[in-house]
């Protein structure tokens, strides 16, 4: 299997120095890049995601490389992360990780709704067990104004107002149930405008619904705050995020609490080995 490459991974590891008998909590598991190079050096590991089919591989993943005796798969979104900590790990823990870009599987497969290729769905929950709202109940029934805030918001689309207005036309004609159909609306009003895009002209769009669906600025924030809790002092916290939104929240954080903290990008070769990562930003912060 093709796994999910980990962003700026010698960074991560380098930042929070894992040591034998030291416990970490990675808060979006994924297919265990980082929890795996934790677990090599001998510190135990709690590896936290909603996702079913990521928690599934990540465990596979570990068990095959002989590495799961101190390893603990915990279900749940990191916004639950205080009610899980006091159910699951009962001590103060040595450091978090916190990596917010979604899996390249998340990101490619087909009836999840994340993709602009995707000719099935529009869904774009995490978890569909527990998430009722759904990016297509969002396009299909959300009016115009409020398209275009979220738009605005969450994404910084600079066309929100003409797009919203584009999506509530053609929805008019019939319903909009997929990624495919979504993304082919975005880009077809851009080359009738004759405007070009670097990337994919509805990745703003996408990005806009997925914070929604997820509520992922709300959770960032709620487990932010709990690391301040849960944490030793002097543990580092590591948070890769793929949005200047969600960096902002980081800083915000950081300055708010005085925290000693330092800002990592990835290299040129990294970007060019793996193109996923060219938005990351790690902050680093220690906990008081």
């Amino acid at each position: 299997m093709k796994y999910h490459i980990p962003v700026l991974l010698p960074e991560v590891i380098k930042a929070i120095n894992p040591q034998p008998n030291q416990i970490f909590l990675d808060c979006t598991l994924g297919h265990a890049g980082h929890t795996i190079e934790i677990l090599k050096k001998g510190a135990t590991v709690y590896g936290l995601d909603t996702d079913d089919s990521n928690q599934k591989i990540a465990v596979e993943r570990i068990d095959s490389l002989g590495l799961s005796s101190n390893f603990y798969p915990l279900k749940g979104n990191f916004s639950q992360i205080t009610t899980i900590w006091k159910k699951h790990i009962h001590q103060k823990i040595d450091g978090l990780i916190l990596d917010l870009g979604l899996s390249s599987n998340q990101q490619s497969g087909i009836s999840r709704g994340f993709s602009f290729n995707d000719p099935n769905s529009l869904d774009m929950r995490l978890n569909p067990k527990t998430q009722k709202l759904t990016a297509e109940e969002i396009i299909n029934t959300w009016d115009r104004d409020q398209l275009y805030q979220i738009f605005t918001k969450y994404a910084q689309e600079k066309l929100a107002k003409p797009l919203a207005f584009e999506i509530v036309r053609e929805r008019q004609l019939s319903p909009i149930k997929s990624g495919l159909r979504l993304g082919q609306i975005v880009e077809a009003y851009y080359q009738k405008k004759h405007y070009r895009s670097l990337r994919h002209p509805a990745t703003q769009i996408f990005l806009a619904l997925r914070i929604v669906v997820n509520q992922e600025f709300t959770s960032l924030e709620k487990v932010l705050n709990a690391s301040l809790k849960i944490c030793q002092p002097g543990s580092t916290v590591a948070v890769i995020s793929f949005h200047s939104g969600e960096d902002r929240i980081v800083k915000q954080f950081i300055v708010k609490h005085h925290l000693s903290s330092q800002k990592i990008t990835p290299t040129y070769l990294e970007t060019k080995e793996n193109p996923l990562s060219r938005s990351a930003v790690l902050r680093i912060y220690r906990t008081s």
